[in-house]
């Protein structure tokens, strides 16, 4: 089966190498294990991303390219007693290019500071720099064994002379759910917990577009970025916890209350929340949310239900409420997939054929929500499954 980077899959390490700059050679790969899976040329024109400016060091990188994942932490050590007052150099694992490599992020930092902690004590980086000498071959023998360990077991523990230290790759998490171009991220985490300056170039310019109503494909079309590189980066969001996802907002959807409404509506902290969702500061009574959330059921859409109870009257904000609910799990979405039974085959239909959601056959065919509905509603060769 075709992998691509998103997909959520965690492949096996390819390898691990020890990067560094010589103040003679340039960028060289100390020390790699196994051998020469990243050759000179390949290593040459990527060693500017993993042998970057003093700006990015002591922060994981990831680069994906020429086939090759590689997940690294530079790190600068500045000291007179070294040519050009400083030692650089990355500690790196490569996977695979569709691989997940977030959970290798503490394990790489962890690594690095350790053969930090062996450079200031016993020089293992800066001396003996050749391919043969004692330290090559000690640190060669430190990766080979990381490599093996962290391939078979998933931990590893490593040792040199008085230090020690445990690594492993444990809590790898759920794998994030397949990221539709019509899918919409919510985010739910308040992002200024997080240090949104050491974000990569991708989230930074999608980040402002995430508002809880953007679809995948129209946040790819407002940041000017490609719809897979969102896609991978909110599958990211999802795995990390900062953002959730749900069915693009129409007021043709329909949606059906849950079990789980009546459980949450004996908590006083939600039935403060979906009070907040209101509409000029009026605080709609919890009555008159409860009646309006209790109209949602198969076969009615929320135009209709609005239709029944203004939620404007009401004070309420429908959107946001709406999404909250969904998010809460007190209301879910039914699904949609028009199936097309007749003879013609005008190239239109092929939407209506695949068992594709209306919202992926919005996003895909460019027709508007109102075009669509009219087409499945005159349209006799047309039949609605609804799970």
């Amino acid at each position: 089966m075709f992998k691509y980077e998103g997909c959520g899959e965690i492949g096996s390490l390819r390898a691990i190498f020890l990067a560094q700059f010589h103040h003679l050679q340039g960028p060289m790969i100390r020390c790699q294990y196994p051998d020469d899976l990243i050759d000179k040329e390949n290593f040459d024109l990527l060693s500017r991303f993993l042998i970057p400016k003093n700006e990015v060091q002591e922060q994981t990188i990831t680069v994906n390219s020429n086939g090759y994942k590689i997940s690294g932490y530079p790190t600068f050590l500045p000291d007179k007693k070294y040519p050009r007052n400083y030692l650089l150099f990355n500690l790196c694992v490569v996977c695979h290019p569709w691989s997940r490599t977030v959970q290798f992020e503490p394990f790489v930092k962890k690594l690095s500071q350790f053969f930090t902690n062996l450079e200031k004590e016993a020089a293992i980086l800066s001396e003996d720099m050749e391919e043969n000498s004692e330290n090559s071959i000690k640190i060669k023998s430190i990766l080979e064994k990381v490599f093996n360990d962290m391939n078979h077991e998933g931990k590893t523990v490593v040792t040199h002379e008085q230090n020690t230290l445990h690594l492993s790759v444990i809590n790898l998490g759920s794998e994030p759910t397949h990221v539709g171009d019509h899918k919409v991220p919510v985010l739910v985490e308040n992002l200024d917990e997080y240090h949104t300056e050491e974000f990569d170039l991708t989230s930074t310019k999608i980040l402002p577009h995430i508002d809880g109503f953007n679809s995948v494909a129209r946040i790819a079309m407002l940041s000017d970025v490609e719809v897979n590189a969102v896609r991978a980066c909110v599958q990211n969001l999802l795995y990390h916890k900062v953002v959730e996802l749900t069915p693009m907002f129409l007021y043709s959807n329909v949606y059906t209350t849950t079990p789980k409404l009546a459980h949450l509506f004996k908590q006083p902290e939600f039935r403060d929340d979906i009070q907040s969702y209101n509409l000029g500061g009026t605080t709609p009574s919890l009555r008159d949310l409860y009646s309006f959330i209790c109209l949602f059921c198969h076969g009615r859409s929320l135009r209709e239900v609005c239709h029944r109870q203004s939620p404007q009257k009401l004070g309420i904000d429908e959107r946001k409420l709406i999404q909250y609910l969904v998010l809460k799990g007190a209301l879910r979405r039914i699904e949609r997939y028009p199936v097309y039974q007749g003879d013609d085959n005008d190239e239109s239909y092929t939407w209506f054929t695949r068992g594709y959601p209306t919202d992926l056959i919005l996003i895909k065919s460019g027709m508007s929500s109102h075009e669509l509905e009219l087409r499945m509603e005159e349209d006799p060769d047309i039949y609605i499954l609804n799970r």
